[in-house]
């Protein structure tokens, strides 16, 4: 009880020391929460990036990378090609993104067995490309430009297993009006459109879309979270597969070029991921963790800055705080020389003292915790509402290098990211507060209390009576 109502008369004697040191380890503790915080804000927007791009519930994709493409003349190049003739033509060709190639549908069956992996779904993502060609008399007009049709207008087209619709970027999709796919829509010419591209195309429920010449029946729209990997056009797999061709492959039945995997708990997604590297090996799989290494954009800056500026920002600063507040408590310590003395004089053992000291320092520190989880509370707030949306751009195929176009004019060679070849997120960075890391605040401001104590400790133990007796004289 006494060592209690001497800390108190101590600590309050002493108010501005006790202040002043408390706030110097508070600075050091909430720029390390706010840190911890901002860490933590990046980690789930990359997480938020794996979801946008394919769906929440996904925690695994494995993609393919494309394969080398055909050589001019071959048999696969000439079957996409096309050239102006004497009649005008309508082409509509439904195929694979630039960077992703196909997979064998039977290892979706091959993923899902694996231990740890609570459901898998197999989808493909494909680019349909609708134009007309001119005739080789309307090229030959004066005066003649071509036209957006002419150009060439682009969508985009996913395919979906209507009995698996809980994985993959259709599991994201809010319906609006109509109905969703059911199980009996697999081998049906039935759609579902994003609100956005229903809008712009004046697409509605009932009405009809054209993918790779063939009319589906829209059955629902859908909107998708802002900033997300939507597609324009959701079509059921089956259809998808029959439709779309490859490098010489008149469909695409049999494959998909993304598996979504969702696993059994977050702490099997690492073991998770590389048992499907084994199954296969050429593959690309992705998780939140490894996306980070391949986003490119404003994202992959804040990630760097925060994991290294700050970091060391937020060490140097907790540093510099626990060695003010040690020399503090020894510059303290060495002010209550007679009062210490005194005290060993009337019969106080080193013990005792060292621990009335480690009591003051300790409360100080509790005192700095506590204003310290206030700051960072504050700085957290500041980059919620202060950090500038971000972005987040990922090959098609995470695993590759954006797949890029060349341009030559009379400025030189440029080359260019080739359109549709990657997908760019929007992501807002927030600063989630967590337990974990007010008690990393607690611990730190306990442990640099008890710090500065001992410093002041080993100077107090070191005392004599006499030094007091003769402070007195």
């Amino acid at each position: 009880m006494f060592f209690l109502i001497y800390l108190r008369r101590e600590l309050l004697r002493r108010k501005r020391q006790t202040i002043v040191g408390a706030l110097g380890l508070a600075v050091g503790i909430g720029l390390v929460l706010t840190v911890t915080m901002a860490a933590a804000g990046v980690k789930k927007a990359q997480a938020d990036v794996l979801h946008a791009l394919y769906g929440i519930g996904t925690d695994i994709t494995v993609t393919a990378a494309a394969p080398p493409p055909p050589k001019l003349g071959s048999s696969e190049g000439a079957s996409q090609g096309f050239s102006p003739g004497q009649g005008s033509q309508h082409v509509d060709v439904l195929g694979l993104p630039p960077g992703l190639g196909p997979l064998d549908a039977t290892a979706v069956e091959s993923v899902s067995h694996l231990p740890g992996v609570s459901a898998a779904a197999g989808g493909l993502l494909l680019r349909d490309t609708q134009l007309d060609v001119p005739t080789v008399q309307e090229q030959s007009t004066p005066g003649w430009r071509p036209s957006q049709k002419n150009l060439g207008v682009t969508f985009t087209v996913i395919g979906v297993d209507p009995g698996r619709t809980s994985l993959g970027p259709f599991a994201s999709a809010q319906l609006s009006s109509g109905r969703s796919f059911v199980a009996g829509d697999t081998g049906d010419d039935v759609a579902v459109v994003d609100s956005g591209y229903a809008t712009a195309n004046g697409v509605a429920t009932g009405s009809t879309v054209t993918v790779a010449g063939t009319k589906f029946h829209v059955i629902g729209i859908v909107q998708q979270s802002q900033g997300g990997g939507a597609a324009d056009v959701y079509i059921p797999l089956a259809r998808a597969q029959a439709l779309a061709a490859f490098q010489g492959l008149p469909s695409l039945t049999g494959r998909v070029d993304t598996i979504y995997v969702s696993a059994d708990s977050a702490s099997h997604i690492g073991a998770v991921r590389n048992a499907i590297a084994k199954v296969l090996p050429t593959a690309t799989v992705t998780s939140s963790s490894s996306l980070a290494d391949a986003v490119s954009g404003s994202l992959a800056g804040a990630a760097s800055l925060a994991s290294n500026l700050g970091r060391w920002l937020a060490v140097g600063s907790l540093a510099a705080a626990f060695a003010v507040s040690s020399l503090m408590t020894v510059s303290a310590v060495s002010r209550r020389v007679r009062e210490i003395g005194t005290l060993k004089a009337l019969g106080w053992n080193t013990r005792r003292i060292i621990s009335q000291l480690l009591g003051e320092s300790l409360v100080t520190g509790l005192i700095g915790a506590v204003l310290g989880v206030g700051i960072g509370l504050g700085g957290g707030l500041l980059v919620r509402r202060l950090a500038p949306a971000l972005s987040a751009t990922v090959a098609q195929n995470p695993g590759a290098k954006i797949p890029e176009n060349v341009r030559i004019d009379d400025t030189g060679m440029h080359h260019e990211a080739a359109a549709g070849g990657s997908h760019t997120i929007a992501v807002h960075l927030t600063a989630p507060v967590t337990l974990t890391a007010i008690g990393l605040a607690v611990v730190l401001g306990v442990g640099g209390g008890l710090l500065a104590g001992m410093f002041g400790g080993w100077r107090a133990a070191r005392l004599r009576p006499a030094t007091a007796m003769t402070r007195v004289a």
